[in-house]
């Protein structure tokens, strides 16, 4: 009897010391993300198919903080829905299901060739005004983030 109830202490303690990591990778998860900065890194290919017009953008991700940021969430952490704005007026967005962030700590993450559908009305109004350019600092990015139970709005 004394050594099922050695297994059964040895069960317990693992279940709970696998509780305080899981705790503590979600507050670590959390912190990054309160913190996490972007920025558009490049955009390019502007084409226009079947009466669309699309652009392709990669966005970096930056971890500010000393906590990592590991890929290994099971699905946990998902980049879904990805906004394009320019002078502040949203131009267009991409739905991405982005499940593997691998972003240490004090480091970065490219999110590459994301096909973003441009708001066609706006893209021709802003092309007629002379006002479209190619200068990533008129533009502007927010990442809509599903993670630990709720979702997170990164923006630029």
């Amino acid at each position: 009897m004394a050594k099922d109830n050695t297994v059964l202490k040895a069960v317990g303690i693992g279940a709970l010391a696998l509780t305080l990591f899981a705790f503590k990778k979600k507050s670590d998860y959390s912190k990054v993300l309160e913190e996490m900065t972007i920025d558009i890194d490049q955009i390019r290919n502007f084409r226009i198919s079947k009466g669309k017009a699309y652009v392709d953008l990669d966005i970096a991700l930056h971890n500010p903080t000393n906590y990592d940021f590991d890929p290994y969430t099971a699905g946990l952490i998902k980049v879904k829905q990805i906004k394009l704005f320019h002078n502040k007026k949203e131009i267009g967005n991409a739905f991405h299901d982005l499940y593997e962030i691998d972003l240490p700590a004090k480091s970065n993450f490219l999110i590459t060739n994301v096909k973003l559908e441009l708001l066609a009305l706006d893209i021709i109004g802003l092309f007629l005004d002379g006002k479209l350019d190619s200068d990533v600092n008129n533009y502007q990015v927010h990442i809509y983030v599903e993670a630990l139970g709720k979702t997170w709005v990164i923006e630029q």
